[in-house]
């Protein structure tokens, strides 16, 4: 798998995904949490970047590789979490999201994201 080039597809999706379904506002705890599954079965590790400025967002930090940072820069207050896909999961359906991201979205999100993952991994 040639991770710069997963990465670069992540972050197009992701785009695509914020102007098509406002995964930004609302979504981008889920989007993080899909990601992160992923890149556990791939066994490639990741961190969450937990943004906490104006509002909240979450994105993927791997190694050096940012994902879905959705123009957040790193002089701009964060927490670093190192936790689990599921530990993520937790954290979108226990937390209040703003209501822009219809959750309706899920699954067509997730399986674009997985759909990523599959064709970078030859699949």
């Amino acid at each position: 798998m040639n991770r710069k080039k997963l990465f670069k597809d992540l972050n197009n999706l992701c785009l695509n995904l914020s102007d098509e379904y406002n995964i930004n506002c609302g979504g981008c705890c889920y989007v993080a949490a899909c990601i992160a599954a992923q890149l556990e079965k791939f066994n490639i590790p990741f961190k969450i970047i937990h943004y906490q400025l104006y509002s909240c967002h979450y994105a993927i930090k791997v190694s050096d590789r940012y994902i879905n940072r959705d123009g957040y820069r790193k002089k701009e207050i964060y927490e670093v979490l190192e936790c689990s896909s599921r530990e993520v999961f937790e954290r979108y359906y226990s937390g209040d999201w703003n209501p822009t991201y219809k959750t309706s979205h899920n699954s067509i999100v997730h399986k674009k994201i997985n759909q990523i993952f599959n064709e970078n991994n030859g699949t």
